[in-house]
């Protein structure tokens, strides 16, 4: 698990990669019009409970499907910001994915702005058996550059660890 806390240690964004789909069955693609081998992962911003000392999930999002690439593009993002090539960073994964992630750097210590988005309106029209209403959340916070370095190697390693199918 990649995780991304907050300055305080009281809030992260955790990010898992879990399994790979696989690119073909029976010489076809597994579904048409959608890129093969993408990665099943899940995310969730979490809160530290100082009285039990365990995270616990703010909002943690079902099944992600991620394309391969977009884990890469996150990775290489975080590590240009840390290199002073760019002062700031958007992800989206890809279309349809419920998940956006802005990074910016700061002046002075902790020294990186993150902020995460998070759609939940296909899982909450889900439930109620209605239409996707655009709800969304953003969580902001400030992290440190060794964070972000750690984030950034942990979700490298998970994204090489995930097997090819």
């Amino acid at each position: 698990m990649a995780v991304l806390p907050n300055d305080a240690g009281s809030l992260r964004l955790a990010l898992t990669l879990v399994d790979r789909e696989a690119r073909v069955r029976g010489g076809l693609p597994v579904f048409q019009g959608v890129a093969s081998g993408r990665l099943l992962g899940t995310a969730a911003v979490e809160h530290f409970d100082r009285r039990d000392r365990e995270w616990w999930p703010f909002v943690r999002l079902p099944a992600l499907y991620l394309p391969a690439e977009a884990v890469g593009a996150l990775v290489e993002g975080a590590r240009e910001v840390l290199a002073g090539g760019a002062p700031g960073f958007a992800w989206q994964p890809g279309p349809g994915v419920p998940l956006a992630i802005q990074l910016g750097a700061t002046e002075g210590p902790p020294g990186i702005l993150v902020e995460v988005g998070l759609e939940l309106g296909p899982w909450l029209a889900d439930m109620v058996g209605g239409q996707a209403g655009g709800e969304a959340c953003l969580f902001r916070f400030a992290t440190a550059r060794a964070e972000l370095v750690r984030f950034a190697d942990a979700l490298a390693g998970e994204a090489r660890e995930v097997p090819e199918k």
